[in-house]
């Protein structure tokens, strides 16, 4: 391999950093795993909430893929051949569109069975495949939801004082 050529090894590499960056300067802890035998990158935490979170690129800079969308592949690679994630193994997919420097945190039940997507940065219509669009930047995905935690906790502290 040349000198300053990036493989494709690289390049998930490089958005993996990217991602561990991202996340940590959203306010979210960022944790990986040791080896490569889970099948998440990372494990990331905000206040009580955990997820699992598969990283997944795209560097491509060729024309048309701003009319085309940016190919993104949502699946594992297994001696069987390509394996979707389940809901078992992950809880998000986050996709980065290195061209745009855009991020997309996708629940991995949104894929509904995907093995491939395709991301519109530079814009699309929902009605012409940008299906994913809503997951843009959808760091708050990954967050507590501090209002559905006071809920509980009221709720916790009214059951309680009718015990007592």
């Amino acid at each position: 391999m040349p000198a300053g050529h990036l493989g494709t090894k690289r390049m998930g590499e490089l958005a993996e950093l990217a991602f561990m960056y991202r996340a940590a300067s959203e306010g979210i802890g960022v944790a990986r795993p040791y080896g490569d035998s889970h099948p998440y990158d990372f494990l990331v935490q905000h206040g009580r909430r955990l997820a699992r979170v598969q990283v997944k690129s795209c560097f491509t800079t060729q024309r048309g893929y701003r009319r085309m969308g940016f190919p993104i592949i949502v699946a594992k690679h297994a001696r069987k051949g390509v394996t979707l994630y389940s809901p078992d193994e992950i809880d998000f997919i986050a996709a980065f569109v290195a061209p745009h420097r855009a991020w997309y945190v996708i629940p991995v039940e949104a894929l509904k069975g995907s093995k491939s997507i395709r991301l519109y940065p530079g814009g699309k219509s929902k009605r012409i495949g940008a299906f994913y669009e809503h997951y843009r930047e959808a760091w708050q995905l990954l967050k507590e939801d501090k209002k559905k935690n006071e809920k509980d906790k009221q709720h916790q502290d009214d059951q309680q004082q009718v015990h007592n």
